[in-house]
């Protein structure tokens, strides 16, 4: 979809983004997004992705979504 049929409210010029990233990198900002105004809900959201981590691959399905007698349970 062309950029130009997105809401105004979507589309940041892409100097501010520019200006915003680079901000950011100054800041000592390993990821930048632009358009988030709280840093914290960026820490929320790695804290989360880190606690999830460590059982995103495992060797059988989560307890939760076995199917009864096949697994030998």
């Amino acid at each position: 979809m062309p950029v130009e049929h997105l809401p105004a409210a979507l589309v940041m010029p892409a100097g501010e983004l520019v200006d915003a990233a680079l901000a950011g990198l100054d800041q000592g900002e390993l990821v930048t997004l632009p358009s988030l105004p709280e840093l914290a809900d960026w820490k929320a959201y790695e804290s989360a992705r880190q606690a999830l981590f460590p059982n995103l691959s495992r060797s059988s399905a989560a307890y939760r979504h076995r199917v009864a007698g096949r697994f030998g349970d």
